[in-house]
């Protein structure tokens, strides 16, 4: 079959990759959409940083090693032992392949499994024809969610497990750090959870269109403003009650941290590369929380319920749509790239020339907006 296979630190090749066979309790699935994530960027400019460098305990795998941890399939066969799925089911892949046995896992905190293997890290993942992944990784997708709008259910979760983990409230405020894939998934799981004012401080005039018409209160171009003045003049000089750091820089930990109320609480989803500073009397003395989320534990079908019945959008999120034969190009420019994109994916039904999706029109997000509010007064 033909992948995107990382061989080291700015060495990633589209070639020629052995078939994958399901093992016992596995299931081989035909790829069908792969979304490309900057976690595997970082992975290609600054790596190895997740992925194996020598044979995983659990699966054996190290580089060369296929990427790709955010992908949907269709299930083509079966190993021995699977009992649930069937050949012909629609799957959204969990990327973390846990022991299931250990403490951590008795607990539902699969990410904190010391012998998991990270699809795309740890063992192949989903930027390939085909990939045999665990069945207790997959899971079913409900009639109204697209192949498409599965490969963002590991975003979505990602964004889902960060508004958990730091307990937000109804009827509070948020800001958030970032207007990429995660930072707008974020936008919509606190919508979604009754967050009542949302803002996002984004460099990039680019995403405000997206931002704004998936329920941002307001954006806050850090370029051109300073954002702890506009929360502040937005807030009553209070500041927000929750921040969302989601771009993985000291600099938007410094800005989550300076736009959060006193007793508030910041949580950091970005991926941080190098190490950074910060000052700690400043959340010593406001007696500020910080969170930190990573992944995901229960929230893929809480995930793929709400996108079936419309409460989480992840198809508006998608701009561009790619081959696998160019993902390579793609990945290695993709920081160029993101300042004009949202999601990007790897489409096994994109032919030879790239296409191009259009993001939804102004009439779809402004009836999808007005109706997303409607529910949220009724629920209140």
């Amino acid at each position: 079959m033909k992948a995107l296979v990382y061989h080291g630190r700015k060495d990633l090749r589209y070639e020629d990759f052995p078939d994958p066979s399901p093992a016992p309790g596995e299931v081989l699935l035909q790829i069908k959409s792969s979304g490309l994530c900057h976690t595997d960027f970082n992975e290609y400019l600054n790596g190895p940083l997740y992925v194996a460098e020598t044979p995983h305990a659990k699966t054996g795998r190290s580089i060369p090693l296929v990427l790709g941890h955010e992908f949907s399939g269709e299930v083509l066969e079966l190993g021995d032992g699977v009992a649930r799925l069937q050949v012909g089911d629609r799957v959204a892949v969990n990327a973390v392949d846990s022991c299931r046995r250990c403490e951590f896992c008795r607990r539902g905190l699969f990410i904190h499994c010391a012998n998991a293997a990270i699809i795309g890290f740890g063992r192949d993942g989903g930027y390939a024809e085909y990939a045999a992944v665990p069945e207790d990784c997959c899971h079913i997708l409900r009639p109204n969610v697209s192949f498409r709008a599965a490969a963002l259910v590991e975003p979505l979760s990602v964004a889902l497990h960060s508004v958990r983990r730091t307990r937000v409230e109804i009827g509070s405020t948020a800001a958030i750090v970032g207007g990429g894939t995660i930072g707008l998934c974020t936008l919509q799981a606190l919508r979604a959870c009754g967050v009542i004012d949302v803002y996002v401080i984004e460099r990039s005039p680019a995403k405000r269109h997206f931002a704004e018409q998936l329920g941002a209160s307001g954006f806050i171009q850090s370029e051109v403003s300073d954002p702890l003045q506009v929360i502040s003049d937005l807030t009553g000089g209070i500041g927000v009650d929750y921040a969302f750091e989601c771009v993985g820089t000291g600099s938007a930990l410094q800005t989550a941290l300076n736009v959060t109320r006193p007793g508030g609480t910041v949580c950091l989803s970005g991926v941080v590369p190098h190490p950074i500073e910060f000052n700690w009397n400043d959340v010593l003395k406001t007696e500020k929380t910080i969170t930190t989320t990573i992944a995901y534990s229960s929230e893929f079908p809480m995930v793929i319920a709400m996108l079936n019945d419309g409460r989480l959008k992840a198809e508006s999120l998608i701009s561009q749509s790619y081959p696998l034969n160019e993902a390579r190009e793609v990945l290695t420019r993709f920081e160029e790239l993101g300042r004009s994109n949202i999601k990007m994916l790897i489409d096994m039904n994109v032919g030879a020339e790239r296409g191009k999706t259009e993001p939804a029109s102004a009439e779809f997000f402004e009836a999808f907006t007005t109706e997303r509010r409607k529910s949220f007064r009724s629920d209140l």
